[in-house]
């Protein structure tokens, strides 16, 4: 007779029953092997859908990203991000979505799509910020979104989502997060240096070798001594930058005796940057080279764009060292300085959209906690003039409008009722709702006019435009009324200040009106 196991309610686990397939494929990732974790995540996947096992098959979508980031194939992430965006659509847990958004910000960053990085990092920001923190898929949020604000050089807002994650139960995760708190120390101050910051850079390196020593003491708790070796390495680039390039060098030494060096880990391009400045101040002008020429191959094929100019740099003092200064030579330096200097000097106006589009954000969840009629039109349930207002009171640069107005509204309300009139609101509204984007704010202008603020530049605005008109003209108005058929005009303009999109919208639509309605027009 076999005897029951019992009727105690036992909590559910946040992995899944195939989790060995997800901690597989992270440790070919986290030991450099992302080629490999890449080919375990995809054959996997067959596995754990075919098994019904959907939260294995989100981490090994997770995993497949962040491998296809390391090896430099970003456009293959913005797809794989895109897919898992779609697989945790209905998920319970929002730490899900913004993992999701915080792979396709950074990869969207590197193939040029800043625009929908920044929508996408906005909303991960904001959902981690807003989840209460304690379960292991906040800690896995919070280190992807640190990560993208990374990429975007928002090192402020990195460090602080990082030093906000509490100890974890398991040691080899708080080991993940020192690791990224050293890593990120020593980006921050290596892109000051580049960019010629050159008294900010040191406390960076500090406090990079710092977190690095403690990165190496958890390591050793766990008995990891690839993490130990690793973390040598990065306290030994920090102490290299602040002038100590002989320790650096005998530390390195040491530590690739029992460590074998990968080129799809970024600690060994620390190595090969700290082996090069010890063999040029020796005088071994080739061995300076190779070790500087192999850091930028590496860099260039993953796309690491800071420490390609680092590389670049370096391989001009090598030259400068050896021949002399030379104008030429000058001007390569220059060449690596100016690439990022251009993207660091974006920086501020990159922090400025996100906090932009936080406070947005802010302002329509608020407007939810209030439920009440000072912000939201009665019956649409969409924002009214006084959100608009406020909204364009925060709005940044990127401010677009989108105006519309129902064509011959009047007719629909003689000719069916104003009830019928009111229906067709609420589902314009629905519409408006459903082809916005996750920051855009639609709000109900008055009457039949309709106003959507899009931040992220006028390709977003028009392509909202282009998606809530055609929505609108083939939706089924037949179930509202028989005969009843609706069309919108919709001008979509943008301007500095922000104020300057409403009227520029406004004109648009008013030339949309005058060319014969059922159109979009922007200005």
């Amino acid at each position: 007779m076999v005897k029951p196991l019992g009727t105690a309610v036992v909590r559910m686990s946040e992995f899944g029953p195939f989790d060995a397939l997800s901690d597989l494929a992270h440790g070919q990732y986290m030991d450099g092997f992302s080629e490999d974790s890449v080919n375990t995540c995809r054959a996997g996947i067959l596995l754990t859908k075919s098994a019904g096992d959907r939260t294995t098959t989100q981490f090994l979508g997770y995993i497949q990203a962040i491998a296809l980031q390391e090896l430099g194939r970003h456009h293959d992430a913005v797809t794989v991000a895109l897919d898992l965006l779609l697989e945790v659509e209905d998920d319970p847990d929002p730490m899900w979505r913004a993992k999701a958004l915080a792979i396709l910000a950074e990869s969207s960053t590197q193939v040029g799509e800043v625009s929908r990085a920044m929508d996408a990092l906005a909303e991960g920001a904001w959902l981690v910020a807003h989840t209460e923190p304690g379960r292991y898929s906040h800690l896995s949020a919070s280190m992807a979104v640190a990560l993208a604000l990374r990429a975007v050089y928002l090192f402020e807002q990195a460090d602080e989502m990082l030093a906000g994650i509490r100890p974890y139960e398991d040691h080899e995760i708080d080991l993940l997060v020192a690791q990224e708190r050293a890593l990120l120390s020593a980006y921050w101050g290596t892109t000051l240096l580049v960019v010629g910051h050159v008294k900010e850079a040191g406390p960076h390196f500090v406090r990079s070798a710092e977190k690095a020593l403690r990165m190496g003491r958890i390591a050793t708790l766990v008995d990891n001594s690839e993490m130990a070796a690793r973390a040598e390495i990065i306290e030994a680039y920090a102490i290299s930058r602040l002038g100590y390039t002989d320790l650096a060098e005998a530390r390195v030494n040491a530590t690739t005796e029992r460590f074998s060096l990968r080129d799809e880990l970024v600690e060994t391009n620390l190595a090969r940057l700290v082996l090069g400045q010890a063999a040029m101040e020796s005088g071994h002008y080739d061995e300076a080279r190779r070790q500087m020429r192999d850091a930028l191959t590496n860099s260039d094929r993953a796309s690491r764009d800071l420490w390609a100019a680092v590389a670049m740099e370096a391989l001009a003092d090598v030259d400068i060292a050896e021949h002399g200064p030379h104008p030429a030579i000058d001007l390569w330096k220059r060449l690596a300085r100016d690439a990022l200097g251009r993207v660091w000097f974006e920086r501020d106006g990159r922090f400025t959209s996100l906090q932009s589009r936080n406070q947005v954000r802010a302002l329509t969840a608020e407007t939810s906690r209030m439920g009440q009629a000072a912000l939201l039109d009665p019956l649409t349930g969409l924002g009214n003039r006084h959100m608009m207002t406020s909204a364009v009171e925060l709005a940044g640069e990127d401010l677009s409008v989108v105006f519309v107005d129902v064509d011959e509204f009047k007719q629909v309300n003689d000719r069916y009722s104003h009830a019928v009139g009111d229906e067709v609101l609420r589902r314009i509204a629905v519409i408006l709702r459903t082809h916005c984007r996750a920051d855009d704010v639609p709000v109900r202008y008055g009457g039949d006019e309709f106003v959507i603020l899009v931040f992220g530049g006028g390709e977003a605005a028009q392509g909202v435009a282009a998606r809530l008109h055609d929505a609108v003209r083939t939706a089924p108005w037949w179930q509202v009324a028989r005969g009843l058929k609706v069309t919108v005009s919709v001008g979509v303009g943008q301007q500095v200040p922000a104020h300057g999109a409403i009227a520029a919208a406004d004109r648009a639509l008013h030339a949309a009106k005058s060319a014969g309605r059922d159109r979009v027009v922007i200005v």
